[in-house]
Parts: structure tokens; C-alpha cells; sequence
């Protein structure tokens, strides 16, 4: 088979997690070397479906049908080697080894903002995202969501009605419609923005797809805006992969005693920054604007090793000590040194008694 093929069979047949692949390809660096190893030797790396698969997945003739299709489909497989594979996208640790693309072709622009939030918003959170979603359209910048209800689809809306650029990122098969009332908006995408997936054609809208796509919405972004959210919302993990991504974050504050606002409370005490406006946006896009307010990242290179490794296992949502001792691997005297050292360095913050978060 050709080089592609060996991508489109590890991506897009063998149907395992990105962490999964990615384990394997660390191994084998290239899936043709994969798929010709014997199956035996993997049985002790997967669980028996994911065994099963891969064994049955080895099928050359299918493999090619199933490539074929996507052509008649106008369905693009984009491997990362290849130039039309967005480069922020490429940059982030687990990202996809190829995506699925449907609609206009994916095309770099200069700043690129994701808009999340909840998917049952307030007239406000409707509002507001929409007010957003127009505003840093007209100033060029590229918009990224979910393509799910309620804030995505929104914010998608108010992009193709004002002819920005937007891209939407699945999370389930690039041809299945989800959820089914944004079926007219599907099509709208299809006929002037851009559709993404990671996951292959046909793929079901499974639970745990949602939170697995949200690092691409992240990671295809220079920035997160969370428009309205509840203290679980989704949106927040789309968040946190930003912070994991050394992205920035914004969120849009509301009412302190509306539930659905707690969400975007939560951000902006975690160091979240509040905005009011897409100039308290821009202004942290030095490159883009010409104005430099960007704050200073986070490097861990100066940091001890146990202050890394404790940092690393941190992120948005409070983990308490004892959970952070358990699988650190360090003595708990180790362990509290550098949660000591991390807080005082202001990479970390004590939220409540023993629970601690990465800050912003």
C-alpha cells in the first residue's frame, strides 16, 4: 500500500484512542511497520476489543475501498506531514496523526479565537456569544467551536450570517449530522466554512468523544473564550486543555447569584481573564494588534523535578493532596516541599484545604 494508506488504516480502521496510538506509534514510528508486526506481540498492549480490531482491521482490500470513499464523499484525510494539516494543531502533544475534513479547505489565519460554553446558554449566554462571535469576525479573526447546541451552534450561525471564517471540530464521524436540529447548519458548514474530525467516518456520537475533541478546538485556537457556563459545563474542559496548551483563556462574567454563570466565575478567580469586550481580547494578541499587554507564561524548565511532576498532574479542576501524593511517586515530605515551592512561585493555587489547582 502507499504511505497514506498505512495513516488512513491507523486512524481511520483500527479505531483506537489517540493515547493508544500514540503509545504504539512511539514504538513503531511509522503505522506500516504496525500493521505488518505480528498481532501476538500486541495482545499484552490492548484490551481484547481493541485486539480484536486491530487484528480484523488488517484487511488491504477494505482499507482501499474505505479510502476511495472519502473521495466520493469530498471528504479529505489530512495527514500531519502534509501542508493543508492546520499548523497550530500539529504543535499540541496528543494531536490527531490525521484528520478528517469536510467543506472549504482549512486555511491559517493570523489569530484564531475558540468560542465555548454552555449547551443549554440564557438569552444572555445567547447574546453574548453572538455579540462576541460578530465583533472578532469583523476584525478577521478565524472562530472555533463545537458544532454541538446551544453556545456552538450559535456562535457558527452568526458566523456564517456575517461571512467570517469559522471551523467547526466534531465529535463523531464527519458525515453524521449531531445533533440532529443542526442539520440546516451542518450544510451551511459544508457549503462555506470548515468541518473537522478526527474520528472516521460513520464514528457514533459517543459520551466520551466530546471531551477527547475538545483539545483539537483548543488546540487549533491562540485563545479560549468561555461565554457562559455552569460549574460542570464541558466548556470547561475545552479550558483546561487550553491551559495544558499554554493557551490563553478568557471568560465573560454574569450575575454572581445565576448558577449558569459559576462556570465562568470559576475561571476568572483561577486567573481566567474577564472580559467585557473583544478589545480585552485582542489586546493580548501583541502580533495581531500591535499592542503588547501579554502576561508571562509558565515554563517548567526551572523547575525541580518533583515541582514538575507535581505540576503537570495539576490542572483547572482542584485535586486534593492525598490524591497528588498517591500517584506522584514522591515521599509526602517531597510532595509538600513542592506544592510549597509551586504556590510560592505563583504556578499553583491552594483553592480550599488540601485542594490545588494550576493558575493562570
Amino acid at each position: 500500500m502507499e504511505d497514506k494508506l498505512y495513516w488512513y488504516w491507523l486512524c481511520g480502521k483500527v479505531l483506537l484512542p489517540i493515547k493508544k496510538q500514540k503509545e504504539l506509534m512511539d514504538i513503531f514510528i511509522h503505522p506500516k511497520e504496525l500493521y505488518k508486526i505480528n498481532p501476538e506481540i500486541l495482545k499484552e498492549r490492548m484490551t481484547q476489543l481493541e485486539y480484536d480490531r486491530f487484528v480484523h482491521s488488517r484487511d488491504e482490500t477494505a482499507i482501499k475501498k474505505g479510502y476511495e470513499a472519502l473521495h466520493r464523499e469530498n471528504i479529505r484525510f489530512i495527514i500531519q506531514k502534509e501542508a493543508a494539516y492546520p499548523n497550530r494543531l500539529r504543535k499540541i502533544y496528543d494531536a490527531p496523526y490525521g484528520i478528517f475534513q469536510k467543506g472549504q479547505p482549512y486555511e491559517e489565519k493570523e489569530l484564531s479565537i475558540a468560542i465555548v460554553g454552555s449547551r443549554y446558554p440564557t438569552t444572555y449566554g445567547f447574546e453574548i456569544s453572538k455579540k462576541f462571535a460578530k465583533e472578532l469576525a469583523q476584525q478577521g479573526v478565524q472562530i472555533v467551536s463545537g458544532l454541538a447546541r446551544g453556545v456552538d451552534g450559535t456562535v457558527h450561525r452568526e458566523i456564517i450570517d456575517k461571512k467570517g471564517q469559522a471551523v467547526g471540530v466534531l465529535g463523531c464521524g464527519i458525515d453524521l449530522i449531531y445533533p440532529k436540529e443542526n442539520f440546516q447548519l451542518f450544510y451551511d458548514m459544508y457549503a462555506n466554512q470548515t468541518v473537522i474530525s478526527e474520528y472516521p467516518p460513520g464514528s457514533e456520537p459517543l459520551k466520551w468523544h466530546f471531551p477527547e475533541r475538545n483539545r483539537i478546538i483548543s488546540g487549533l485556537s491562540d485563545g479560549i473564550l468561555v461565554t457562559e457556563a455552569r460549574a460542570r459545563s464541558g466548556s470547561l474542559i475545552t479550558a483546561d486543555c487550553g491551559l495544558d496548551q499554554n493557551k490563553e483563556v478568557f471568560a465573560v462574567p454574569g450575575m454572581i447569584t445565576d448558577k449558569h454563570c459559576q462556570g465562568c466565575h470559576g475561571l476568572i478567580k483561577q486567573g481566567a481573564k474577564l472580559v467585557e469586550n473583544v478589545d480585552d481580547i485582542l489586546t493580548e494578541f501583541s502580533e495581531f494588534t500591535g499592542i503588547s499587554r501579554k502576561f508571562p507564561k509558565h515554563s517548567t524548565k526551572s523547575l525541580a523535578k518533583a515541582e514538575k511532576r507535581v505540576y503537570d498532574m495539576l490542572s483547572l479542576k482542584p485535586k486534593h493532596i492525598d490524591e497528588i501524593l498517591s500517584a506522584s511517586g514522591f515521599s509526602y515530605e517531597e510532595v509538600i516541599k513542592a506544592l510549597f515551592q509551586l504556590e510560592a512561585k505563583g504556578y499553583i493555587k491552594l483553592t480550599h484545604q488540601n485542594l490545588y489547582i494550576k493558575k493562570m
